[in-house]
């Protein structure tokens, strides 16, 4: 009897450790969808079977196991770190927006978290495999409640695989959809130009009105630059020394003290800030502001596909400073300070000048330049309050690179201010900077980078100038009116003075009229930070 109990017992340790990884990482209904796809095998392995269909079933249970654990490890470790699904928009198009040096970077980047759930999974792989083997060593006729069992999993099994939304659970079936899906989002990045064509005549159709007077629009678009790194905003190591002078000393530089953008990643930002709907209908504002006789150049220091074919294809100068993609690139943000120069002194009499930098896109250690030094002692408060939460060695050191790298960027947008201010008599200059999205900087826990799930993932900064005296502004009440990034197309259209056959003014940040409407993400995250979640 004991004999007959001992492979039982090792098949209930099988189930509860293939259910307890899949129920952990992708939820019960997903655990309990996945189960099915292994059901039958580990009671079949110990019936009395010729010893090749033996072998046979082995090798099948294994490769099952192994696949379905692989694919909850990828979820477990998307969902640590992003929040999110294989099948999310997310990571379909940071896969289609990616090449090999980039993969290898961010691998590297990485490498600690990877690490750990590839230790995980060569653990739980090698205590299921060892289970299989010793399955695969008992030879004994099952009794009738045993072949109850077998017949309906296995039915279950035949049926997952026969009806389609159940077959699609099954990771090889969901890595096929996913390449499948990030390849024919790479292919549409690549052929933007008819619909580029299309936002145009959509602009065309919905401008009221073109003005003709002269005006200059400088913006400028950061990378993973937070707000809660920079002094200028309160924090105690003094990174922004050169924009907390300019705020000293212009009146008119206005420092909003909240501003937030609405998504985590690049592409999806770049979405958010340049698209909008209006009359039921996807807009670019770039093809407004063509539309409307601007001249674009877009500079931009980073080599990425998708932003290029969907945004910088709008320009009539495009300026391409890094020719290096991926983390390991090392162009320097202050490149774009040149030609800034040359794009402001261009005789066109309406002008947008968008710069994309590289800002404090990881590596953070690439994001400045040698000559860059610490205007903080070590082991200063900021130093000493990380230790006191227990942050790790790899978060200090990151954390000590990231504010080397705001300490350049002040440099670098403290200049491109003074080179666009001293244009201003040309005509009126709106000057505009603000960052994709925002990063966590350890000071929710011992992790620094991407975060959709911190308030740090999306706090970003925002610095507006504006040399009309029409558009003078009361810097402390235009402070504390708080912005949010996917309503930038708003602001943009209100500067240029574009006005069309919607309303806008109430999402226009520079406006009278406007209505502050804080983002649904934003509100969960404090609501979660009040409740204690």
């Amino acid at each position: 009897m004991e004999y007959k109990q001992k492979p039982f017992l090792l098949s209930l340790v099988f189930y509860f450790l293939m259910l307890a990884i899949s129920c952990c990482t992708l939820g019960f209904v997903r655990g309990v969808q996945l189960f099915v796809f292994y059901a039958p095998f580990p009671l079949i392995l110990t019936c009395n079977l010729p010893k090749f269909v033996k072998n046979f079933v082995l090798l099948l249970t294994a490769t099952i196991s192994l696949i379905i654990i692989s694919f909850c490890c990828i979820q477990g470790f998307l969902y640590e770190h992003y929040d999110a699904s294989l099948k999310s928009t997310f990571v379909i198009e940071a896969l289609a927006n990616t090449n090999p040096t980039e993969a290898k970077d961010y691998l590297t980047t990485s490498l600690g978290s990877l690490l750990s759930w590839g230790l995980f999974f060569t653990v739980i792989s090698s205590l299921i495999i060892f289970i299989l083997f010793k399955l695969k060593e008992k030879h004994f006729s099952p009794p009738k409640i045993k072949r109850i069992f077998i017949f309906l999993f296995s039915l279950l099994f035949l049926f997952s695989f026969y009806q389609e939304a159940w077959r699609n659970k099954f990771p090889v079936f969901v890595y096929t959809s996913f390449y499948k899906s990030a390849l024919n989002l790479k292919n549409a990045w690549a052929n933007l130009e008819k619909e580029n064509a299309e936002y145009l005549i959509r602009a065309k159709q919905n401008i009221s009105n073109v003005l003709d007077e002269p005006r200059t629009i400088v913006l400028i678009i950061g990378e993973s630059t937070s707000r809660e790194d920079m002094s200028i905003y309160g924090y105690k190591r003094d990174t922004t020394p050169l924009l907390n002078r300019i705020e000293a000393e212009d009146s008119n530089f206005i420092k909003v003290n909240e501003a937030f953008s609405t998504r985590f990643s690049t592409v999806s930002a770049f979405n958010s800030m340049l698209k909008f709907n209006a009359r039921d209908e996807n807009q670019n504002v770039l093809a407004f502001l063509k539309a409307a006789g601007y001249h674009i150049t877009w500079i931009s220091n980073q080599d990425d596909s998708a932003i290029k074919g969907q945004y910088a294809n709008f320009a009539d100068d495009l300026v391409q400073l890094n020719r290096q993609r991926g983390r390991s690139s090392s162009s320097m943000d202050e490149d774009v300070l040149p030609e800034l120069k040359k794009a402001l002194a261009t005789p066109y009499p309406k002008k947008l000048i968008v710069i994309h930098l590289i800002g404090l896109h990881p590596h953070f250690s690439l994001r400045y330049s040698p000559d860059t030094k610490a205007t903080w002692p070590d082991n200063d408060t900021v130093q000493k309050q990380l230790i006191e939460k227990k942050r790790s060695k790899r978060t200090i050191v990151l954390k000590d690179q990231y504010d080397l790298g705001m300490l350049y960027q002040d440099r670098v947008l403290s200049e491109a201010f003074k080179i666009s201010k001293a244009f201003d008599k040309s005509g009126p200059l709106t000057w505009v900077f603000l960052s994709d999205h925002g990063v966590e900087t350890g000071n929710r826990g011992d992790f620094i980078g991407h975060s959709s799930k911190t308030i740090g993932g999306y706090s970003i900064p925002f610095f507006y100038w504006c040399s009309d005296q029409e558009s003078k502004r009361d810097r402390a009440k235009f402070a504390q009116r708080p912005f949010r990034a996917d309503w930038l197309s708003f602001l943009l259209l209100d500067q240029a003075k574009i006005p069309c056959k919607f309303p806008y003014s109430e999402k226009s940040w520079s406006n009278a009229d406007y209505q502050w409407k804080e983002p649904s993400v934003i509100q969960k995250l404090k609501n979660a930070k009040e409740t204690g979640s």
